[in-house]
C-alpha cells in the first residue's frame, strides 16, 4: 500500500514539475537578412522563405532571391 502511495506521489510530482517546466511561452529566434534590391523594382508584391517577388508600375514581376539577392526570374505583363 506504501509502495502504491509513493508511486502515485511521484507521477503527481513529475506531471506537476512537467507542467510548470512545459508551461512558458516558447522562445523563438529570428534572423535578420538584409538584401539590396534597386528601387526600379517598384513593390514587394509577394514573398515566400526563399525569394521576394516585386511588381514596378508597368506590370513587370521580378523574382529576387534572399540569400545571394540575384533576380531570378523577369515577367512582363502584356498590354
Amino acid at each position: 500500500m506504501q509502495a502504491r502511495i509513493v508511486r502515485v506521489g511521484v507521477g503527481l510530482a513529475l506531471l506537476l514539475g512537467g507542467y510548470v517546466i512545459g508551461s512558458h511561452a516558447p522562445s523563438s529566434v529570428h534572423a535578420e537578412m538584409r538584401v539590396s534590391v534597386p528601387a526600379g523594382y517598384g513593390r514587394l508584391a509577394a514573398g515566400d522563405s526563399a525569394s521576394l517577388w516585386f511588381e514596378d508600375s508597368a506590370g513587370t514581376l521580378r523574382q529576387v532571391t534572399i540569400p545571394a539577392g540575384n533576380t531570378v526570374f523577369t515577367i512582363t505583363r502584356p498590354k
